[in-house]
Parts: structure tokens; C-alpha cells; sequence
């Protein structure tokens, strides 16, 4: 027996006298029938290139530009977000770089200081050299003694030691004070580009279809602000039990049921299938074309169920499902046991039959 019991099978039950006939009969016999098996999926139609917008940072929504059904343009202002920290933000970066412009300018405070650290140790240096050679000389002389030569000698050791330490301070100082001053710029420059992302502008072009919002209203990075989508074309996602996935692939056809428009089937095809499964509903999700009549009206978010079509079979050989019990038997009509049946492909109301009976088998309820 071929196993699809894990499919949820719908013979395009859209055709309702395929659930009207037969209601109620006692006995039955094969007969040939077209059957179509198919997967349920149910799910959400949404606009193509569905995009949210959210903003990057908190803020008031100061000005929106744009209204529901406004068709929009890639660039164009959507709403104007205003942020007293972004603006407090602006202001502590200036005064940052201001401070650390003046601070790295050849004539700032710091720097003078350092410079005058410098001339300092340079001056004490060059004395203190003249000393030790002075002492020098006249230890050769022998007109002084050892110990005065010796202390002439440290002298000039310790002032040049903090003559080069001078200098290198002030050539570290200034390459730090240099760098702070790149870092507070390109500070000053972010807190400004982040200012000018609290003018929201559309990334496509389309239709809104919904602001969430009203001016004055203090909005959040965690949640949307608006809704954007393709002007007229739609796109079905679709969530389809784990035990169907394996049964489905891009290209098959699906027949659609909205609840708006009980008595309307659509139709369109799958175009992609998510390989990854929801630990929350074990469904995965598919997404599908849908072809849409120029009398049907779509909204964003509208309910759909869907049957995707994955086999379909002419002229085959079917009995009415409630008359297989046990999953593979029937009751045949002047025998006492029951017959195993070898069964095929099924939907709601009837299964195929493989082997085991035929036409001229007469079938009667358990």
C-alpha cells in the first residue's frame, strides 16, 4: 500500500456536488473518476517586496509626509523623526572636536607648556654639558678632583635623560592630541549622519499601505512604522505541516480559498520553500504566486487557504473513502472475510484502487 497518510488530501473540494453524492449509501463499486491529491497549507497574502520600516534610533514623529494608498518613489520622505538626545548628541560631539582642535593646534595651552618643557630640560642639558666638559679638562690637568668629575658626569646624565624625555613627551602628546582630534571629527560627522537618518525615506517604490503612528507619537527601533508593498501584485506565505514538506516542490499549482471571498478560487504557483522548520507550529513556510482577478479587491494580511496540487490522476480507479476500514480493507458484497485492496493516491471522499477488486465488485459498509 502506498503510505500517504500523513497528507491532508483535498480533491479540489472546491467542486461541492463531489460532497453531496453518495450521502448516505449502504454499497458502492469502483468506478473511474479523475482524482487530484493535493497538501493544505494555509497562510497570510501580503504585497510583493512586503517591506516594514522602522526607525534606527527613538524619537518623536515630528512631521509624516505620506498617507495610506500614497504610491511612493525610491528616496522620497516618508516621516521626520525629532530627538532631543540626538540633538544633545550633535551639540557634545561639536564641543568635543571643538575642544580637541584647540588642543592640537601648534599654539593650544597644552602644547606650549610641553614646548617650554622642553627649552627647559634643552637649556639645563646644554649647561650641564658645558660642566662636564669643563670638570673633564681639568681632571686632565689634575686641578680637580675625581669626585667633582663624577658629579659633573651624573649631572649631565640626569639633564640629558630629561631632555629626551621632554622631547619624546612632546612628540607623543601631539600625535595623541592629533588622533583625538581625527576621533572627535569623525564623531561629529556619525552624530550628524544619525541625525539625518531621523528624516525616514522609502528604499523602493510602491504603495503604503499602512503608517502606524500619529505625529507626536514617541516611536522605537523594536517596532514598525510603516508598511510599504508593491502597488497591484501580491505574494501568498503559506505554512505547511512538517509530515507534507517533503511532498512539495517550486513550480506546483495552488488553488486558493480567502475568507473574504468564500465563493472565489485563485490560483498560483509555489515559488519558494523555506528548508528550515518552526519549532512553535512544526510548519514550514512557503511562499506563492498569486494570480489575481481584476474584480477581486487584496488587502495586506488577508487569511488564504490553500491546496497545493502534487498529484494528479485521469480515469482512475476509486471507491468512496468510508468504505475502507483497517487502512487497506473492504467488505465485498457474498464474502464473509474481508479483502485486503492495494490503494493508490486519495483526497476527502475517495481513495484509488491498485489491486484487489474491480469495476464489477460490489461494496458494502462494515
Amino acid at each position: 500500500m502506498q503510505n500517504l497518510s500523513c497528507l491532508k488530501f483535498i480533491l479540489l473540494a472546491f467542486l461541492p456536488f463531489l460532497f453531496s453524492c453518495g450521502k448516505g449509501r449502504r454499497t458502492a463499486s469502483p468506478e473511474r473518476r479523475d482524482i487530484t491529491q493535493a497538501v493544505y497549507a494555509s497562510g497570510k497574502i501580503f504585497p510583493l517586496n512586503d517591506y516594514k520600516v522602522y526607525t534606527k534610533l527613538p524619537g518623536y514623529v515630528q512631521k509624516i509626509f505620506v498617507s495610506v494608498n500614497d504610491t511612493v518613489t525610491v528616496g522620497q520622505p516618508l516621516l521626520l523623526i525629532r530627538s532631543e538626545i540626538s540633538e544633545i548628541n550633535v551639540s557634545t560631539a561639536k564641543n568635543a572636536l571643538q575642544l580637541a582642535s584647540e588642543n592640537a593646534s601648534s599654539g593650544s595651552a597644552l602644547t606650549t607648556a610641553l614646548k617650554a618643557d622642553v627649552q627647559a630640560a634643552k637649556s639645563g642639558f646644554e649647561l650641564d654639558s658645558i660642566n662636564f666638559e669643563k670638570y673633564t679638562n681639568l681632571y686632565r690637568q689634575n686641578a680637580t678632583s675625581a669626585l667633582q668629575l663624577d658629579q659633573a658626569k651624573t649631572a649631565f646624565t640626569i639633564s640629558r635623560s630629561n631632555y629626551l624625555k621632554a622631547k619624546s613627551n612632546l612628540v607623543s602628546t601631539q600625535e595623541r592630541l592629533s588622533t583625538e582630534y581625527i576621533n572627535a571629527k569623525n564623531q561629529y560627522e556619525a552624530m550628524l549622519t544619525n541625525q539625518q537618518d531621523y528624516t525616514i525615506s522609502s528604499v523602493l517604490n510602491g504603495k503604503v499601505y499602512d503608517v502606524m503612528p500619529k505625529e507626536g507619537e514617541l516611536v522605537s527601533s523594536q517596532l514598525p512604522i510603516l508598511e510599504i508593498g508593491d502597488v497591484s501584485r501580491f505574494e501568498v506565505e503559506l505554512n505547511v505541516d512538517e509530515m507534507d514538506v517533503s511532498f512539495l516542490k517550486e513550480g506546483q499549482r495552488v488553488i486558493y480559498q480567502i475568507d473574504a471571498y468564500k465563493n472565489a478560487f485563485l490560483e498560483g504557483t509555489i515559488r519558494e520553500i523555506y528548508p528550515r522548520i518552526s519549532l512553535g507550529n512544526k510548519t514550514s513556510k512557503v511562499l506563492a504566486d498569486l494570480v489575481l482577478p481584476k474584480n477581486i479587491i487584496i488587502y495586506s494580511g488577508m487569511s488564504v487557504e490553500g491546496n497545493i496540487i502534487i498529484r494528479e490522476l485521469k480515469d482512475a480507479l476509486v471507491i468512496p473513502r468510508e468504505f475502507v476500514f483497517d487502512e487497506n480493507k473492504v467488505k465485498v458484497k457474498g464474502k464473509d472475510e474481508p479483502v485486503t485492496i492495494k490503494t493508490g493516491i486519495g483526497d476527502l471522499e475517495y481513495i484509488e484502487v491498485l489491486s484487489g477488486i474491480d469495476e464489477s465488485s460490489e461494496l458494502e459498509l462494515r
